[in-house]
């Protein structure tokens, strides 16, 4: 964490870091859930370790308090292998949708968030990894049905958002999931959670989306890809890097 961020962050478990007067106060409400001293305390050991802890400040950081600029900054943001990468996604997810929903609610568009969410998971391993988590363990026998309840963002909604918030997260999750050729059919008015290994209607969904967070993971046993593969994830590049387009480009990166 560079020196800056430290800083902004110093008393953050007290309530008391300069950042939590920066942020929108939906952020503050979060960063207070997530780090402040009482709630840590009182989930014992359901909590973020310290390199999750890391990887969200510099994220909302450089999203909140960056320069403003209209093209999706890329943040990178490098976790080891098991360092729980999913857990840091899921809770940038929570963050950028309630901040969303309370921009609407007071009747503001806050072009820095949105309910558009587009996760890409190059290996089979990784893509089957982000269904478990936002759609839980398949059902035997249950031909492609999943049973929610043992979903990573339930299994964890006491640590992701404060009591009042969690039925709001779980009714958008459960609703918004999608892949494969289902990306083409959804009606995404509402928001949408993607889930891509690489595909065309991904980047048709991107082009309809005029804000979006596209979750990127680069980590992981899928280093060596294809002519195809490669083409792709350049063409998804270049949509992130026009400057019509806003939203927030996050490339987790294993080292």
């Amino acid at each position: 964490m560079s020196i800056s961020i430290r800083h902004l962050c110093t008393g953050l478990e007290a309530g008391r870091a300069p950042l939590l007067q920066r942020v929108t106060p939906t952020t503050a409400e979060l960063l207070h859930w997530w780090f402040g001293q009482g709630p840590v305390q009182a989930r014992a050991g359901l909590n973020f370790r310290p390199a999750q802890r890391r990887a969200l400040l510099r994220a909302i950081v450089a999203h909140e308090l960056g320069a403003g600029a209209t093209a999706p900054p890329a943040t990178n943001l490098r976790l080891n292998t098991g360092a729980g990468h999913v857990r840091v996604l899921l809770a940038l997810m929570v963050w950028q949708l309630l901040n969303h929903r309370d921009a609407r609610a007071s009747g503001r568009d806050d072009p820095r968030f949105t309910p558009h969410f587009l996760t890409v998971a190059s290996h089979p391993r990784s893509h089957e990894r982000l269904l478990a988590a936002l759609r839980g363990q398949p059902l035997r026998g249950g031909h492609g049905a999943r049973d929610f309840g043992t979903a990573d963002v339930v299994r964890l909604a006491e640590l992701l958002a404060p009591p009042p918030r969690q039925d709001t997260v779980l009714a958008f999750v459960c609703a918004s999931v999608c892949s494969g050729a289902g990306l083409a059919r959804h009606a995404a008015a509402d928001g949408v959670i993607a889930i891509t290994d690489g595909r065309v209607e991904a980047l048709e969904c991107l082009a309809r989306w005029p804000q979006r967070v596209v979750f990127d993971d680069q980590g992981g046993p899928a280093r060596v890809q294809g002519a195809a593969r490669r083409a792709w994830r350049e063409q998804l590049r270049r949509m992130l890097a026009t400057q019509e387009a806003r939203g927030l480009h996050v490339v987790f990166a294993g080292r």
